[in-house]
């Protein structure tokens, strides 16, 4: 079995254990008036495990680490990323330029 399966069953192993009633864990929310947000807090960490990356996956590529999409906005120049953009050159970037 490979790291790559390992994870991924640990992964499925610890769904089901957020997905397991814990009556006792549950008893105790109602009594403290706080069952909601309990399940609240359960629903955001499953759907946190859920989508985590494998860490054993294939390795992205330079540049890619962090999976991040840079928006962009089309210019009479081309485009460029909408954070350059908003900067203090955004009116620089939006002029035609003749090269």
């Amino acid at each position: 079995m490979t790291p790559l399966d390992r994870w991924d069953r640990a992964r499925t192993l610890m769904l089901e254990s957020l997905y397991k009633p814990d009556n006792h864990l549950r008893s105790c929310s109602h009594n403290q008036k706080c069952y909601d947000e309990l399940m609240s807090i359960r629903d955001q960490v499953v759907d946190m495990v859920r989508d985590m990356p494998n860490p054993h996956g294939e390795a992205l590529e330079f540049g890619k680490k962090n999976n991040h999409v840079e928006p962009t906005v089309t210019t009479p120049n081309g485009e460029i990323s909408e954070t350059l953009m908003s900067g203090a050159l955004g009116d620089f970037y939006a002029d035609k330029r003749e090269y």
